[in-house]
This record gives structure tokens, sequence and C-alpha cells, in this order.
């Protein structure tokens, strides 16, 4: 059995994401995942993050879809100008390009996200009852001024600083957060910037140009909330988080998330945390054991559970 890689591109907005299909060998037409990075500039292959994903979900038959960020790749525009809602809209037109592919199973297709990527599952997922499955890797229950503070402090508390270094670096942030709600032009941050620089924490909360700014902008005043996103999911949910991550609050989303899934009234939900896993959900550069296979095992037992359902549904049409 061959596998396939097909260069594979969409428009959006004005602008065109280019990404690659991957497709399991064996006749289709396949199951789908769309994947989505998390934050910052990132092509196709997350980084180099995607393709251990890739491979456990071609290794159940599953096709595999990512795509470069605006501006990255050979994707056109620019990732800066997108906060999460925009990225939600990049996703849903992703899956729309996936279902006009006859290797793909419109019924079988799902997404998963890391990180801000998560976030971005949990927008997506409650706009579209319909997926077979949505997994979201260390995606926060908090939003992203709460998040922005606390992967700021306990970073730095990781990394030693003192905690007059932190407190200083945390009041950077929340004056940056006020700033950034009232719609403050760039030179005015810039100047808080400017003062800030050379500050031993800077690094752990900076502002980089009037670019970076406009971003920061668009999240803090997009204020999503992603309680009131997960109490909408109704399709089969799988939330994993690490229990050493610095960057979001894993146990607390772990217990948020949960409730939230309960509240919606998902039997289809579950919620797991690897205690030894990071933000990336690794341990000293690896993923954590029994991770991968977690996730290309519960993604197609909802993936054959759809296809069962699909055959139910066949017969007793075909009974009438």
């Amino acid at each position: 059995m061959i596998r396939q890689a097909i260069d594979v591109s969409f428009e959006w907005r004005g602008e065109r994401l280019s990404g690659t299909l991957h497709l399991p060998g064996g006749d289709g037409p396949h199951p789908a995942v769309v994947m989505m990075q998390g934050s910052g500039p990132a092509d196709r292959d997350g980084g180099g993050y995607f393709p251990p994903h890739r491979e456990a979900f071609l290794a159940c038959d599953l096709a595999v879809y990512s795509f470069d960020k605006p501006g990255c790749g050979a994707s056109t525009g620019d990732w800066r100008d997108h906060a999460l809602h925009d990225r939600a809209d990049q996703a849903l037109a992703a899956l729309a390009q996936l279902l006009t592919s006859p290797a793909i199973d419109g019924a079988r297709v799902g997404v998963w996200g890391q990180s801000q990527g998560g976030w971005v599952t949990q927008i997506v997922a409650s706009r579209r009852p319909d997926l077979a499955f949505a997994v979201a890797n260390s995606a926060p229950s908090i939003d992203v001024v709460s998040q922005d503070l606390h992967g700021c402090e306990h970073s730095m508390r990781a990394s030693g600083h003192p905690e007059a270094h932190i407190a200083a670096a945390l009041d950077f942030v929340r004056h940056a957060h006020a700033a950034a709600r009232r719609g403050a032009p760039y030179e005015e941050v810039a100047e808080l910037a400017a003062r800030a620089a050379a500050r031993p924490w800077y690094g752990y909360a900076t502002i980089d140009d009037e670019r970076d700014w406009a971003l920061t902008t668009r999240f803090v005043q997009e204020a999503y909330q992603p309680m009131e996103a997960l109490v909408r999911i109704s399709c089969p949910f799988l939330a994993i988080y690490g229990g050493r991550d610095v960057l979001v609050p894993a146990w607390q989303s772990a217990q948020d998330t949960g409730m939230a899934l309960e509240r919606a009234g998902n039997p289809l939900a579950a919620v797991v945390v690897f205690p030894g896993g990071d933000h990336r959900i690794q341990a000293d550069g690896d993923f954590v054991p029994g991770y991968l296979g977690l996730v290309a095992t519960w993604v197609s037992q909802q993936v054959d559970a759809a296809a069962a359902v699909r055959r139910a549904l066949e017969r007793e049409i075909g009974s009438r």
C-alpha cells in the first residue's frame, strides 16, 4: 500500500493557504484529521512537532491535512493579522476543502490542535457538532489574558527568577493588557517596552514591534472565553494535558474542561493528564510513553463508531 502526499491549497478571505494532504495506503475514501499549530509563525509541519503525530494517524489509516499559517511557508498573508476566531475560520475552510476530495470520507473528519491550536479546536468543535472527533492538546480553560500571566509567572519561577523579578514582569504584562483593551497606539507601549528592555525579566514579557502589538491587541480585545465554547461541544472530544506544563494551568484546565463537557451533556468526551508531561506532552524532549498511542487509538475508535452509525442509517433507509 503506497502512501501519497498531495499539495492542497484553499482560498480564505483573499489569502491562499497552502498545505499537504497525506493519504494512507489502500482504497478510500479515508477518514481525515486537520492539524492546527500553536502560537507564533508555523509551517505545515508545526516546526517539526507534527510528523510523529502524522505518522501515528497514518498508521491507523487516517488521512492528515495541515497547512502553513498565513505568511509562512507557501501561504500568503501574515499570521499576525489573525486571532483565535480567524484561526478557527481558517480551520473550518480547510475542513470544507477536504470535503471536496473524493479521497476523503466527509462523515469521518475531525480536528487536532496543540496549545493555541487547542483553543482553536475548542472553537471549531463548538461550531461543528457533526465532527467525528476533536482533540485539544494543552488547551487552557482560562482566557488569553489569564494565560499570559500564568505562563509568565510559572516560566520565570521554573527558571529560578527571584520573586521581585516575577512581580515586575507581571506588572508589565498587566499594563500591556490594559493598554491593549483601550486600543493604545504602539508608540505608547513602545515607550513602556523601552524602559523595561534592560530588565532581567524582559525576555518573558516582550513587545517586539508594531505588528506584534497589533496582534496582542487583537487577542486581548477578542476576549475569547474557553468555557463558553466547551459547554457547547457535543462531538467526541479528547482534552490532553501535561502535568508539568508551566505555560498552562494543566490540572485546573483538566478539571474545568471536564466539568464544562459534563455540563454540555457530552457522553463522548474524555480528559487525560500525563503527570510527567510538559506543554508539548513530552519529558526530556521525548513524547511521554503512551501519549501518541492514546491519541491514535481514541481517534480510530471515534471514526469506527461514525462508520458504524452511517452503516446503520444506510440499512434503515434501504429497508424503507
